[in-house]
């Protein structure tokens, strides 16, 4: 069924292991000079985040031309090279989720399937995993792979909540509640449910996958916001400080509770209690999470032998680096795969 790189077990560490050696060699090969200047390339967020609010008019136009939108109505489908994209919603009690599964060209529905769930960042789509191009690669892979807007998690996503009412721990429940949906699908092999997340979305899965670590068989994160708590608490000087309504983070304007609901996170403390294996790929040019974040992950969270950081480098190796550096994007896809299929054992 599956076409896989297989691994025998006494190498396997080996491999995780010389995934931070290969991106060194890749990097003397391919990146370019990195003292040049570069403007930092960011997820979707802060573009988004500084643009106009809509009008009452506007949102429900906005509204209405969502429900005529046949493309995001349940069981749209789309055929793509060596995979199926089909539009499949689900529910967080009684918030609607707006998601898609992709499946492999191959793929019958009396098998079953490993499986990824793919989160995205602050103020983003499911529509910025999918051009990085994560889920293509995963279904032509063979996984069954399921990416979802998290309510509230951008000004234009197609899940309900308005954005102003999203925090990460609202984002973790939408989280848990399509892992749910998701294990009840019949294709589904329960061993093998994996979580991949960029930017606050690698946060979440990152909170997610401690709540649930018998459900996650591992992880990669994507340069994932370790920083939210830090910035928090670099922005106000205190909680009592943080005002109502709406606050600023370096993401840019944001519900007040957002930052209430981080500010006194343990983030190392509270994610070491997955004790599975995780890749971090992470560039070495990010300046909205800096890379030192992931080191500090490896070092006090994630220090099974099977866990490894994986740096990307070049002077595009920015924040959302996929989206503008197409080299980076392929190797990171690359090593990602191959950790994900390290952990389907001998199927």
């Amino acid at each position: 069924m599956l076409k896989k790189r297989m691994l025998i077990v006494l190498g396997m560490a080996a491999v995780l292991s010389a995934s931070c050696v290969s991106a060194t060699v890749w990097a003397e090969e391919n990146a370019e000079t990195q003292t040049e200047s570069e403007t930092e390339t960011t997820d979707e967020s802060v573009t988004e985040n500084d643009s106009t609010e809509e009008t009452g008019e506007e949102a429900a136009e906005a509204d209405v031309a969502e429900e005529e939108n046949p493309e995001i109505q349940e069981g749209y489908t789309t055929e793509l090279e060596g995979c199926t994209k089909v539009v499949s919603w689900c529910k967080n009690g009684d918030n609607n989720i707006y998601g898609q599964f992709y499946y492999p060209a191959d793929f019958d529905e009396t098998k079953t399937y490993p499986v990824v769930i793919m989160s995205h960042g602050i103020g983003s789509t499911s529509q910025m995993v999918e051009r990085a191009k994560w889920p293509e690669k995963a279904a032509q892979d063979g996984y069954v792979v399921y990416t979802f807007d998290f309510c509230g998690g951008s000004l234009n996503g197609n899940s309900d909540v308005d954005f102003m009412d999203m925090t990460v721990m609202t984002e973790k429940e939408d989280l848990s509640a399509v892992m749910d949906f998701v294990k009840s699908k019949d294709y589904v092999d329960q061993e093998h449910l994996f979580l991949l997340g960029q930017s606050q979305g690698g946060l979440v899965s990152a909170f997610t996958a401690a709540d649930r670590k018998e459900d996650v068989a591992a992880m990669v994160l994507v340069y994932p916001a370790l920083c939210i708590a830090d910035n928090a608490r670099e922005t106000y000087a205190s909680a009592e400080d943080i005002p109502e309504g709406q606050a600023e983070m370096p993401v840019g304007t944001v519900g007040s509770e957002y930052v209430k609901a981080v500010y006194d996170l343990d983030v190392y403390g509270t994610i070491s209690a997955y004790d599975g294996d995780v890749m971090i790929i992470h560039g070495i040019n990010d300046m909205l999470v800096p890379y030192s974040y992931s080191e500090k992950a490896m070092e006090e969270a994630y220090t099974s032998e099977g866990s490894v950081l994986v740096p990307v480098y070049g002077k595009r190796s920015t924040h959302g680096f996929e989206m503008n550096f197409e080299e980076g994007r392929d190797y990171a896809e690359t090593v990602g795969m191959e950790f994900l299929d390290a952990h389907l054992g001998n199927e």
